[in-house]
C-alpha cells in the first residue's frame, strides 16, 4: 500500500472468497483504491497514465482545438458541427450542434494552463504523483469535472476533455489458500 491516510475497511476477496481484503481509499493526490488480500495476496490498485512531453504536447493542441470552438469538447462525440454562442473580447461561448455539449473558452483556457503546470514539472523531473492532483470528480491532469465511475471499490478516470485516462490492475495469486489457511478471516457463506 502506498503512503498517506487512508479510509481503511474489510471486503471480501473476489480470489479466496474470505473477508480478508483490506480496502484502502486514499483522497491524495486523487481519489483512488488500493485493496490487498491478506490471505491469498490478491492485489487490485490504478496506475496513473503513462505521460511524456510528447503526450502532453498532443493534449495541449486538442484542448486549443476545443478553445477556439473548431471541434466538439467531448472526444465522445467529436463533432466539427459548432456554433458561436457568444463572444466578448477573448472570451467565447460555444454549443455543439450534434450533442448539445456547451462550454466556454475561459474554462478551456484554465484547463490549457493545468496541463502546462504539469508540463512544466515534467520538464523538471517530478514525478507525476507529485504533479497529478484532483478533487473528487476531476480529472487529475486539466482539472475538468468528468465525474469518476467506480468498477468495484476501484476509481476510474477516463476525462472526455483532454484524454486523461488510468488504469486498474488486479493480480490474482498462482494458487488459493487451502481451506484451513487464515482462519482469522471468515470465509464466505455459499449460496445455494
Amino acid at each position: 500500500m502506498n503512503g498517506g491516510f487512508c479510509l481503511q475497511h474489510r471486503e471480501l476477496c473476489p480470489a479466496c472468497k474470505r473477508i480478508a481484503l483490506r480496502v484502502c481509499e486514499y483522497m491524495e493526490p486523487y481519489p483512488r483504491v488500493e485493496a490487498i488480500c491478506e490471505c491469498c495476496g490478491y492485489r487490485a490498485y490504478d496506475v496513473p497514465m503513462k505521460l511524456d512531453k510528447e503526450t502532453v504536447y498532443r493534449i495541449l493542441d486538442k484542448l486549443t482545438t476545443k478553445e477556439i470552438g473548431a471541434v466538439c469538447i467531448d472526444d465522445r462525440c467529436g463533432s466539427r458541427d459548432i456554433i458561436k454562442l457568444l463572444r466578448e473580447g477573448t472570451y467565447a461561448e460555444f454549443r455543439c450542434l450534434d450533442c448539445g455539449a456547451e462550454w466556454n473558452s475561459y474554462e478551456v483556457k484554465e484547463a490549457i494552463k493545468k496541463v502546462k503546470r504539469v508540463l512544466n514539472y515534467l520538464q523538471d523531473g517530478s514525478r507525476l504523483s507529485d504533479i497529478l492532483k484532483a478533487q473528487e470528480g476531476e480529472c487529475p491532469l486539466c482539472g475538468w469535472d468528468i465525474g469518476h465511475m467506480h468498477e468495484g471499490y476501484l476509481v476510474e478516470i477516463q476525462c472526455f476533455v483532454c484524454g486523461y485516462h488510468n488504469e486498474y490492475k488486479e493480480e490474482f495469486p498462482k494458487e488459493i489458500p487451502p481451506e484451513d489457511a487464515c482462519p482469522q478471516f471468515e470465509k464466505a457463506e455459499e449460496t445455494g
